[in-house]
């Protein structure tokens, strides 16, 4: 186990790390189906059918968001605040700032407190919580397993591609929204796992809930080159009102550390129920919404007025913290737009036009992509979420305006980031600081060493140097150092000065003070084997020390002190040699 661990800390693992994603994705796969059966199934307790909130009387329009959000904000009250962040946001924190180490209590809050937040009808969607709980399923195993640091970002990355896969049935596109919206990185080391723990991930939700796709749409198609202008327009809208949901997070975002979850959560549930009473299309995930829009069975009017609700609702719901996501919404947002585009391009150019069901779904990718800054997740959701290769030519182009409207003229980036700002965390790694994460200090420290005392006598010091070690690790009452065995073995043949007399046979047998002796000597710190490069240059900057000696932690996760069990030590010219490299 232990050469299997160190194997995994370089970048060369790809069969044991495609073997781990495996696993990963079918226990993903079982967290999200078992998260939907229970943020779903009882539904049929007090709905007609799944997710048809609008049949309900006015009172529960009103009452169920409410209720909903004052039991979901007792929960969180009762839980510590380290245990309460959830969704997206938290993952990507946790991975960034936290070596990808996602603790259970916050999943177990999201499994629970997103599956309430569902059935209640809070304006969510349940894709940030199923990225919560596939990101936690992949950290779990790499902590169960006490697998590199490295290798554990890898493992996360395929539980939220997993996730995606099983809560939409888009394999595709949970690889990519796990690379370029989590890993922010594209890498063949990367690729491949994610690759198997997303097709493993949806291979279990369509044994669960079928191999059909995710709505049930005629085909279509642009009939003219003219329409495109209206496409244009189209997407210039759908990425300002992208741009002002993600204003609005800078504003709601911060209020989660300053107020408690009963009055946010009471607030939000509140503002959804009022405007439920008059637009009860925005409870829920609002799929059956989104359906009827892109079989154009909505009119512009009703479409407007659930755009504009839906955009309040689920700011406010996202922004003060109810556990849930945002890329069903956003779907829902644009395709309203593109369906009531459809409409005005039907009635300006008359019935040689496309459905507005491709205008809906031409606005779905726009919205999702300015929203979440992933052009490419949003193009392959569509197309999978679909079935019509029609989509892409027209999403393209819309993709490309919304984004650069939403970017640009806004000076926006994805929410996430966004969000991840107003929280006062680092949510973008620099290229050098992504670089540095892939690799594990196991692969790369200088293994050539001997832990010795401080006082040797010389037989002994003679045989320290015959083993030929780089480096001599000396402990001591104070700091441990690092000595050049050179050094030593240099002291050892330096002939007596010659105006000095020989020295009796006693004082030759005068022990070695190593701490003493004329070299290069470095200050040493303690870090673990799991650790990454990048951990690695951090530690050596805070702590102010010339090189680190690797060990392994204990059963409460401590590191021991300077003995045999040191494996290496890192020199800061090994991570600049690799980042060179």
């Amino acid at each position: 186990m232990e050469r299997l661990q160190l194997q995994l800390s370089s970048q060369q693992a790809l069969s044991l790390l495609v073997l781990l994603a495996l696993v990963i994705g079918i226990c993903a796969g079982l967290v999200v189906i078992g998260f939907r059966q229970l943020s779903e199934g009882p539904a049929i307790l007090f709905l007609p059918k799944l997710e048809d909130f609008e049949s309900l009387p006015s009172s529960w329009h009103f009452g169920l968001p409410v209720a909903g959000a004052l039991v979901l904000g007792l929960l969180f009250h009762w839980m510590a605040p380290s245990g309460r962040p959830t969704g997206v946001v938290h993952v990507l924190d946790r991975l960034h700032n936290h070596q990808g180490k996602m603790p259970m209590k916050n999943a177990v809050l999201q499994f629970f407190g997103g599956s309430l937040a569902l059935l209640s009808g809070q304006s969510i969607g349940r894709e940030g919580p199923s990225v919560h709980l596939g990101a936690a399923t992949g950290s779990w195993v790499a902590q169960r397993l006490r697998l590199p640091h490295n290798s554990g970002r890898t493992l996360l990355a395929c539980g939220v591609a997993a996730a995606i896969a099983a809560s939409f049935n888009t394999p595709l596109a949970g690889v990519i929204f796990a690379m370029e919206v989590v890993m922010l990185e594209y890498t063949i080391t990367g690729f491949l796992p994610v690759m198997i723990a997303a097709v493993s991930g949806s291979a279990a939700t369509r044994m669960a809930f079928g191999h059909q796709a995710a709505f049930q749409v005629p085909a279509s198609q642009l009939e003219s080159l003219a329409e495109l202008p209206i496409l244009f327009v189209c997407a210039l809208v759908i990425g300002a009102l992208a741009a002002l949901f993600i204003i609005s997070q800078r504003f709601l975002v911060p209020l989660q550390q300053k107020h408690s979850p009963l009055l946010r959560f009471a607030v939000a549930g509140t503002a959804t129920g009022v405007l439920a009473l008059w637009i009860p299309e925005i409870l829920g995930t609002g799929y059956d919404t989104l359906e009827l829009t892109m079989l154009g069975q909505l009119g512009i009017a009703s479409l407007a007025a659930i755009v504009l609700a839906k955009l309040v609702a689920t700011a406010l719901a996202t922004g003060l913290g109810i556990p849930g996501g945002v890329i069903g919404p956003s779907l829902i947002l644009g395709a309203c737009i593109g369906g009531a585009a459809g409409h005005l391009a039907n009635y300006w150019l008359g019935a040689a036009t496309a459905s507005p069901g491709l205008y809906a779904m031409v606005g779905m990718a726009a919205m999702m992509a300015a929203l979440l800054n992933a052009p490419l997740a949003a193009l392959l959701a569509i197309l999978e979420l679909t079935y019509n290769p029609n989509v892409l030519f027209p999403a393209m182009m819309s993709i490309v305006v919304a984004s650069l409207v939403s970017r640009q003229m806004f000076a926006t980036e994805g929410i996430y980031q966004e969000s991840l700002r107003a929280l006062g965390k680092s949510g973008t790694p620099s290229w050098r600081a992504q670089m540095l994460s892939r690799v594990g200090v196991a692969s790369v420290m200088e293994r050539a060493i001997a832990v010795t005392p401080p006082l040797l006598e010389r037989a002994q010091a003679e045989r320290l140097i015959e083993q030929q070690p780089a480096w001599l690790l000396v402990g001591g009452d104070d700091t441990p150092q690092a000595l050049r065995t050179a050094d030593l073995a240099n002291f050892l043949q330096r002939p007596p000065k010659e105006s000095e007399p020989e020295a009796p046979e006693e004082s030759r047998e005068e022990k070695i003070d190593l701490l003493r002796l004329p070299g290069e000597r470095l200050q040493l710190a303690p870090l673990s084997w799991r650790a990454t490069l990048l951990e690695a240059q951090q530690l050596l900057e805070q702590r102010g020390a010339g090189a680190l000696y690797i060990g392994r932690e204990d059963d409460q996760g401590n590191l021991g002190v300077l003995n045999s069990d040191v494996a290496g030590i890192i020199l800061p010219q090994h991570i600049e040699h690799y980042y060179r490299q």
